[in-house]
């Protein structure tokens, strides 16, 4: 009888002490409050030319109209508490101060995440999690003349760190799509001879790009052709020697090579005659038939050892382009 129960007593001292032990840990999680942060947003600058056949300001072109708010805890799960939104409502802005309420916990490694210009398009649920998040992608939506919808970029900023009542946060917001411009000339335009530019198309352009930054977009590559069609301001001449276009895509990065993005440009030279008489002349140009010029866009020019073809968001990329014969 004694051996049964002291067998009985040590099972109930093992109890009690996982018990203590457990009230212990509860004792250490991190205090959640509520608190105001400051944030301080900025576009990233954008410097390109604008096309000759489309005039910009450039300064429209980045712009934000409307802001949504994500706060993901330490934990990494979505509090959709604090998912937030912030509508310019027609006065669009190139820097922001936004003072939000938030639920922090002290001491604690936190996610901000700031995405513009989604307003009609965000997805019907966010990510309840950062690291579905950060495998996301959105859906970029361009124009017929391969520049982004409205000029409403879409554009993406983040904050990862502790976050305290009453501190300052400054975010860069990225625009999540690439500028590509097109420098076209012609090697042998002179008087006698003009180039005229009939259809530029962008073969694989990338539709959609990740929230975070990735290493490849191999995976969820989702490319489409950008086709634009000119019958004015299309001509190269000797005095009109080159023409500028842009267009905006996806990222596109380490593409395979079916998923390489490429440009062909379809052009016609036109050689000078007389359609009059020697007397009365009256010049025009017989123009010949259509060439299509393709060349294979990347990061680095066309014969780079090792080129890389990657066309990475929030980055401006000229190429410049010489029709021969």
């Amino acid at each position: 009888m004694k051996k049964l129960k002291y067998i009985f007593l040590f099972s109930c001292l093992w109890l009690v002490a996982c018990t203590q032990d457990n009230e212990w840990l509860e004792d250490l999680q991190p205090e959640s409050m509520e608190a105001v942060v400051h944030l301080n947003l900025q576009c990233a600058e954008i410097n390109v030319k604008t096309r000759s056949t489309t005039p910009q300001d450039p300064q429209t072109d980045n712009p934000m109209y409307h802001l949504y708010l994500l706060h993901y805890n330490n934990e990494g799960q979505l509090i959709e508490e604090d998912t937030q939104e912030k509508d310019f409502k027609g006065s669009p802005q190139l820097t922001c101060q936004w003072n939000p309420t938030l639920r922090i916990t002290s001491d604690a490694v936190e996610t901000i995440c700031l995405v513009a210009n989604m307003k009609g398009a965000a997805p019907a649920k966010w990510p309840e999690t950062l690291a579905k998040l950060k495998e996301s992608c959105a859906t970029l939506q361009f124009g017929s003349n391969g520049l982004i919808v409205e000029k409403k970029m879409y554009m993406f900023g983040y904050y990862e760190g502790t976050l305290t009542s009453g501190q300052y946060i400054n975010i860069m917001m990225g625009r999540m799509a690439a500028t590509l411009k097109f420098v076209v000339n012609a090697a042998n335009a002179n008087e006698t001879y003009h180039y005229r530019i009939t259809n530029i198309e962008i073969i694989n352009a990338s539709k959609q790009c990740y929230y975070f930054p990735h290493n490849s977009t191999n995976e969820n590559f989702i490319g489409d052709n950008i086709s634009e069609s000119f019958k004015e301001n299309n001509e190269i001449t000797s005095s009109i020697e080159e023409l500028t276009f842009y267009y905006q895509i996806g990222e596109n990065i380490y593409p395979t090579t079916e998923n390489r993005t490429k440009v062909k440009i379809s052009a016609q030279k036109g050689e000078r005659y007389n359609a009059g008489s020697k007397y009365y002349p009256n010049w025009q140009y017989r123009w010949g038939a259509t060439k299509n010029y393709t060349v294979v866009l990347g990061s680095d020019a066309p014969g780079t050892a090792n080129r890389n073809y990657s066309l990475y968001r929030n980055n401006n990329y000229t190429f410049n382009i010489t029709l021969n014969n």
